[in-house]
């Protein structure tokens, strides 16, 4: 019985280390290209599907390295800090037209670069409703998730959910895919996936079966993820840094890369900077 639970035990940990070997590190890690002490800004041609209708609108990404202390998960300033881990952040940031209104919404993910492993994330989403914060924190192998919204019966709360080994949330995916293997041409492997949580009200954080797959040509590398709402479509460049270049969701909406810039961003926030910067062929990547 013993040697039968060790073999159990053996098998079932083989097969999550392949399931998690599927993603690696190495983007996360590269220092030349993360270490020039600029983030990666990505603007997306959108088309959201809210309420049953195309929303036509500009999606931003932005990308960066930055010092992160667990205990507070934040950003420091002092890289030398006792405990600080190095990590990447990614901002998405939505400002979607509602009619005579607007959902201004940007969701924010933390990952340990030394294993991809995610931290945290949060989002903030306001409306002419109200406001609503969500946020997960990591401790151990669990994620502390509270959140405040402006719905009656889920206003305040907390939950304490534990992620699948092969576990990852929706809204991870603008990145995550640009962390798979590419070592081959062509693959497939199965996840767990959690849906998204950039919406105003508080969720149902459930993790479903899911399978990734992808196909890489001269250009660019397609990923096809099959999960329970249906099928998303990601085109990749083929080349490092694999630019997320065009996304197609399961629910209609749609993001296609118009540009893609390398820039110290927080020295660009004077009336005809966008302007500047988009301008600037040095800050640009190639096309």
């Amino acid at each position: 019985m013993r040697a039968t639970r060790a073999l159990v035990t053996a098998i079932t940990c083989a097969f999550l280390a392949r399931a998690s070997a599927q993603f690696t590190p190495a983007l996360l890690q590269n220092d030349s290209y993360w270490s020039d002490g600029k983030a990666e800004l990505n603007f997306y041609d959108t088309q959201v599907v809210r309420e049953g209708q195309t929303r036509p609108c500009e999606v931003l990404h932005i990308l960066l390295r930055e010092p992160f202390d667990p205990k507070q998960c934040v950003r420091v300033d002092d890289w030398k800090r006792p405990g600080v881990v190095p990590v990447i952040k990614l901002n998405q940031v939505l400002h979607v037209p509602m009619g005579v209104s607007v959902h201004q919404q940007m969701h924010s993910n933390f990952w340990r670069i030394d294993n991809g492993v995610l931290l945290k994330w949060s989002l903030t989403h306001s409306d002419g409703f109200g406001n609503t914060f969500k946020e997960a924190r990591r401790f151990g192998e669990q994620l502390a998730f509270n959140w405040h919204t402006y719905w009656d019966g889920m206003a305040d709360g907390n939950e304490n959910i534990t992620p699948p080994a092969n576990g990852y949330f929706y809204d991870e995916l603008p990145l995550r895919v640009r962390t798979i293997d590419f070592s081959k041409a062509t693959g497939e492997f199965e996840i767990e996936l959690a849906p998204t949580v950039i919406n105003s009200k508080k969720d149902t954080i459930e993790f479903k079966p899911a399978k990734i797959s992808f196909t890489s040509s001269d250009k660019t590398i397609d990923v096809d993820l099959q999960h329970s709402g249906g099928k998303d479509h990601f085109v990749l460049d083929h080349e490092f840094p694999f630019l997320l270049r065009e996304w197609s969701a399961a629910d209609g909406s749609h993001l296609k890369l118009k540009n893609s810039l390398k820039i110290d961003y927080w020295n660009y926030g004077r009336n005809g900077d966008r302007e500047r910067a988009l301008n600037n062929p040095m800050l640009r990547h190639p096309d």
